[in-house]
């Protein structure tokens, strides 16, 4: 009977191993080879993007925000680009035989590894790579990954409305998902604020901070206790930082080297009471090159934008240019808190 028993059990082991070889060796057919498309988008808690070039982009839904490798939060533009491309797109047609392996070949060298999870799993329910566009640049060649392995061919992938081809859409650079938003903070979640001017306002540099005894502002080697500041001045500063954005993000600045060295206007940190740091350079933006430059109330060319300033995030790395009607309510000069 034991033996019996023991014999059972090999018996009904191979067969489980047979049933998992034979399912697990199966070739996806062609629905599981073109499904790109994913619908309910809303039950979606990650996306990992890797490209062939070693760059990695963690896309997590937490507490209600999208947030990038758990740092920064994501641009809603971007984002909301790529959750309508994952939930329109379609496959067109499957790379014709005499062109797969110049296809294969291609995305070998440059394509994005697109894996997606959803309810908070950890294992990803779909994953594809992305590669470049088509001859007609009208769509662009995926290839579908089922139970680990690739699909027998790739696919064109169009967006139905679109006329370009979506690669861009999953980009695996960091810098393309950063969001435009500065802080979000209240009063009591910033624990010191620092503004330093490299112009003509060194000296009216300061740091707001608080104690025991309330508010305080260190300029120089003076010190202002909470009685001689002005509170109206000072609570206007802290709101400013309940929501305030950046215009928008930019790979680069003209004449950076030129412009950091010699255009550096003001430099911003935030201490939070939880222990983090925000950090950002302002430079003032100079006007390119060009004729019909605007001219001041005496006539002549402005050679610096009154409007806009170029921000650099320490945090994020990041340049952005910046609205001088948002963050110039942050320029505010230690004497203006004096009563």
């Amino acid at each position: 009977m034991k033996n019996t028993l023991i014999y059972l059990g090999i018996f009904l082991a191979l067969l489980a191993l047979s049933v998992f070889l034979i399912f697990n060796n199966q070739e996806p057919n062609e629905e599981e080879q073109r499904s790109f498309q994913t619908p309910k988008i809303q039950e979606l808690t990650k996306v990992k993007l890797k490209d062939r070039q070693g760059n990695v982009t963690l896309l997590s839904l937490k507490d209600g925000d999208w947030l990038i490798n758990e740092k920064f939060l994501v641009n809603k533009v971007t984002l909301n680009d790529l959750f309508y491309a994952l939930e329109h797109m379609e496959s067109a047609y499957p790379a014709p035989s005499v062109a797969i392996d110049n296809v294969l070949t291609q995305m070998i060298g440059n394509s994005t590894k697109v894996s997606l999870y959803k309810n908070g799993k950890e294992q990803p329910f779909k994953v594809f790579n992305v590669g470049g566009p088509n001859h007609e640049q009208n769509g662009c060649y995926m290839i579908m990954e089922v139970n680990g392995k690739p699909a027998d061919r790739p696919y064109v992938v169009k967006l139905p409305g679109f006329s370009g081809y979506i690669t861009y859409r999953f980009s695996a650079i960091q810098n393309f998902w950063i969001g435009t938003q500065f802080t979000k903070l209240l009063a009591e979640e910033i624990k010191s604020i620092s503004l330093s001017f490299f112009q003509e306002d060194k000296d009216q540099s300061f740091v707001l901070d608080q104690d025991r005894s309330g508010y305080f502002m260190q300029q120089g080697e003076q010190r202002f206790n909470q009685e001689s500041l002005n509170m109206d001045m000072l609570d206007g500063l802290y709101s400013a930082f309940m929501d305030l954005s950046f215009e928008r993000y930019i790979d680069s600045i003209p004449m950076q080297d030129s412009v950091m060295k010699n255009m550096h206007y003001a430099d911003l940190k935030l201490q939070l009471t939880e222990g983090q740091e925000r950090k950002i350079s302002l430079y003032f933006k100079p006007y390119p090159e060009q004729e019909n430059l605007p001219l001041d109330e005496n006539g002549n060319p402005l050679t610096i934008d009154a409007s806009k300033l170029y921000a650099f995030d320490h945090a994020s790395q990041s340049f952005f240019t910046a609205q001088y009607f948002t963050f110039g309510k942050l320029f505010v000069k230690a004497n203006q808190f004096k009563k």
